[in-house]
């Protein structure tokens, strides 16, 4: 993506990479560049349980806008996103002025890791979301292997009570319906594979998270797209 509207500030001197880690004071705010609703509640709840102030950007144009007025002690983006991939915005914000204190990745796709540390980010994490492991990356905080792993419970169809919220799960499943069904190219569909599949990780939900990589891989869509149907079918109501 273009680096203009980074460009354009005045520059000032980048800390050094330890100065990035090594937060003076803990982070107090973070933009999350991340286009399901559902994935984006997990990671407010983790921002609730630190202190952290969230603001969500859905594109990368969303992000660029943002970032024009809005200083995030960090920034976490997702590598699959509607207009584009999330390396293109790290790659812009990592030599920046603008770079924030600390730059995460995340992605469903593991494989993508060393993409988005060659493009510049501090970290990266995989989907689903764990509250323990995710947050001491978010805040450059050692991970070591007795580190406990809780999931962040969002499916909201079997544990109403963990903090789930239906209308997001409901909000993403009509968004990928209307791009299954529409009458966009090959690559329209196969973003709607790609959303369905984190979608499917943030829920710990592995044959919506199967069909779905199977989808993208075979263009079955039809299939996909049945299931999606009806999973949006039995979303209690609140």
């Amino acid at each position: 993506m273009p680096n203009a509207p980074y460009a354009a500030d005045q520059p000032r001197p980048l800390p050094d990479r330890a100065a990035v880690v090594a937060f003076a004071m803990p982070p107090r705010t973070l933009l999350l560049v991340e286009d399901s609703r559902l994935a984006a509640e997990a990671v407010r709840l983790i921002c609730r349980r630190a202190g952290i102030r969230l603001r969500r950007a859905e594109s990368l144009a969303s992000a660029t806008l943002h970032l024009r007025v809005y200083r995030p002690d960090i920034v976490l983006v997702d590598l699959g996103l509607p207009d584009g991939s999330g390396l293109d915005l790290i790659a812009a914000l990592a030599p920046s002025t603008l770079r924030p204190q600390r730059l995460v990745a995340i992605s469903g796709d593991a494989g993508l890791e060393g993409a988005a540390m060659a493009a510049g980010a501090d970290a990266f994490l995989a989907k689903p979301v764990s509250i323990a492991r995710h947050l001491a990356v978010l805040i450059g905080e050692p991970v070591g292997d007795g580190l406990p792993d809780w999931p962040v419970r969002l499916d909201a169809m079997r544990d109403r009570g963990a903090g789930g919220d239906p209308m997001a799960l409901r909000d993403d499943l009509r968004r990928a319906t209307d791009l299954l069904n529409g009458r966009g190219d090959s690559s329209q569909h196969r973003y709607a594979a790609q959303f369905l599949a984190s979608v499917g990780q943030t829920l710990r939900d592995p044959s919506l998270t199967d069909l779905a990589e199977r989808a993208a891989r075979m263009g079955d869509y039809g299939s996909l797209a049945a299931l999606v149907r009806a999973r949006a079918a039995v979303i209690p109501t609140i």
